[in-house]
């Protein structure tokens, strides 16, 4: 009779590194839902708007007049503060030596498919399971301050909400553009155009910077790595 592959056990490491994330990903998920109240109670809406009136609004409300550039600057605080705080919880050695380890498991349990080696499998089915706790715990450490930048962007946002049906109010959403006017507060799929607009914003400027702080962080470690082997060389 054949006998079924046994499943590697888990180490109690990896038992409570799994349990660590599922609690997290668990408060994450109560906060998301506790956002849509915020977003849909109009008036939960205005207390949490309350601090961005004193002090966005004297800096970056141009007096409802300009909500192009209210979006924008809204926009770009958000990004910046998001990927400034994420950059700083990030091991991008870890993270890209994690997506070769995954890649390299991968091929070998495909090779181990195709030459029907169970042996193989079961070893590859054991790594990949460490491997999966090892990312758990690399996704963990990144969205480690997602709880206070979060909070920061529901203010803003709950701000921005009121700001835009004012500005609409006052006649001043209407945009023109190269191909014809368009208004930010019409609806598109129940979505307003401004909050595609505040996306577009927030993309094109937070991936340049991700980027660019990604790359500063990797020459800056190779260069202090290369210094360190060139005094201990010295020695």
């Amino acid at each position: 009779m054949s006998q079924r592959p046994v499943r590697p056990q888990q180490s109690r490491e990896q038992q409570q590194a799994m349990q660590s994330t599922m609690k997290t990903q668990m408060l994450y998920f109560v906060v998301m839902i506790l956002l849509l109240f915020v977003y849909t109670i109009p008036t939960l809406r205005t207390l949490f708007a309350i601090p961005m009136l004193y002090i966005l609004q004297p800096v970056i409300g141009f007096n409802f007049e300009y909500p192009l550039f209210t979006i924008l600057f809204a926009a770009i605080i958000t990004g910046f503060v998001n990927t400034i705080a994420r950059h700083f919880f990030t091991d991008y050695f870890a993270m890209a030596e994690m997506q070769h380890k995954n890649k390299k498991l991968s091929q070998r349990y495909r090779e181990a498919i195709r030459s029907r080696n169970k042996e193989e499998m079961d070893a590859v089915r054991q790594e990949q399971s460490k491997s999966m706790q090892d990312s758990m715990k690399l996704t963990q450490q990144q969205m480690k301050p997602t709880f206070v930048t979060l909070i920061l962007t529901v203010l803003i946002f709950a701000w921005l909400i009121g700001f835009m049906y004012t500005s609409g109010h006052l006649g001043y959403t209407t945009i023109a553009s190269p191909i014809g006017n368009g208004n930010l507060m019409k609806l598109y799929y129940g979505f307003y155009a401004w909050i595609g607009v505040y996306s577009l914003f927030s993309i094109t400027f937070t991936y340049p910077l991700q980027y660019g702080l990604k790359m500063w962080y990797i020459r800056r470690s190779v260069r202090n790595e290369g210094n360190y082997i060139r005094s201990a060389g010295q020695r």
